[in-house]
C-alpha cells in the first residue's frame, strides 16, 4: 500500500510526467535521431587496428561510421569540428567503431577551430 501511495504522489508531483523533460528517458538519445555535435576529431585504437571518432568538451565519445565518413575525418584529427549526424543503433560494419557514447553517421561538418 506505501508502495502504491509512493507512486500515486510521484505521478501527480510530475516526476514521471509526459513532457520529455520530466521523462526518466529524458537527455538518453535515441537512434536515428539527427543531433548537432561539437567535437574534437581523434583517433582511437592500435596499429593497424584505429579508427576516428569524436570527443566533445562534456567527455562524449562518438565512433563514425560508415567507413568512407570515417576515413574522410581521419584528415581533421585534433581539430574541432561541428557535425550534423545522425544516431546509429549499432556500428553498420565494424563493432570497433562503437564508443561508450554511440556511433554516428556524419551528415556534414565543418570545421570551428582557426
Amino acid at each position: 500500500m506505501m508502495a502504491l501511495t509512493l507512486m500515486t504522489a510521484l505521478f501527480h508531483n510530475g516526476l514521471f510526467a509526459d513532457g520529455e523533460k520530466d521523462s526518466p528517458s529524458a537527455g538518453i538519445e535515441k537512434p536515428g535521431r539527427i543531433m548537432r555535435i561539437i567535437g574534437a576529431v581523434k583517433v582511437f585504437g592500435n596499429e593497424p587496428h584505429t579508427f576516428a571518432g569524436i570527443v566533445t568538451a562534456d567527455g562524449k565519445r562518438y565512433g563514425v561510421s560508415p567507413r568512407e565518413k570515417e576515413a574522410a575525418l581521419r584528415r581533421l584529427q585534433g581539430r574541432t569540428v561541428e557535425f550534423t549526424a545522425r544516431l546509429l543503433e549499432k556500428p553498420e560494419e565494424n563493432a570497433a567503431l562503437f564508443l561508450k557514447d554511440g556511433t554516428v553517421e556524419p551528415l556534414s561538418w565543418r570545421i570551428v577551430d582557426d
